[in-house]
């Protein structure tokens, strides 16, 4: 079963936001640009946290992570999983 996964990257400088994108695309997801950065919507959690474990190599940022209810299907508790990445200086 695929559960879908949101990855907030914040307070991060422009170069980083580009290396970000252009390793995202990789997965073939959306990718939205607000305010203080990006979302990048993965359908699966999987890709998620690969594209992570890839962005950990190239830069430091703390990672902090939770759910919220996504509705249901077939009568069992949908949950869309985020994970906010937080740049360091």
């Amino acid at each position: 079963m695929m559960h879908p996964c949101i990855v907030q990257i914040r307070d991060a400088n422009g170069e980083v936001l580009e290396r970000s994108v252009k390793l995202a695309r990789k997965f073939v997801t959306e990718i939205e640009w607000i305010k203080n950065g990006i979302d990048i919507y993965f359908e699966d959690v999987r890709d998620a946290r690969k594209f992570i474990s890839t962005l950990k190599r190239l830069s430091r940022f703390d990672v902090k992570f939770s759910t919220k209810f996504a509705g249901l299907r077939r009568g069992r508790v949908r949950v869309l999983f985020v994970y906010c990445l937080r740049f360091k200086g």
